[in-house]
């Protein structure tokens, strides 16, 4: 892996943690046999990291200090950011209905 895919992997979680996230967890039990007694499959939903939205801003803003912005500059890059996220949520959801309909 390159550092561009590094970045880009680096960035795609950092969005993911801004936007919060499910995650799935599998506690399965076995018999002394080592068969399979019980599977059980729990979603949990991690909310949204502001620590990690504040890091995404700064990343993406163009100026690289959001000291020097105007309020109308940060109202701006917070619409842009925020349509940006819930572009990316909508494809999150999108992609988690089509694995779950698959498993």
């Amino acid at each position: 892996m390159d550092n561009h895919d590094e970045k880009e992997s680096m960035e795609e979680a950092l969005i993911r943690k801004a936007i919060g996230y499910d995650v799935q967890e599998i506690t399965e039990e076995y018999s002394l046999e080592n068969e399979l007694v019980k599977r059980k499959v729990t979603t949990k939903h991690m909310p949204p990291d502001m620590s990690a939205l504040k890091t995404l801003i700064e990343l993406k803003s163009e100026e690289g200090d959001l000291s020097k912005m105007s309020d109308e500059e940060l109202a701006q890059l917070k619409i842009k950011l925020l349509s940006q996220l819930e572009v990316l949520a909508k494809g999150d959801k999108n992609e988690n209905n089509n694995s779950n309909k698959q498993g």
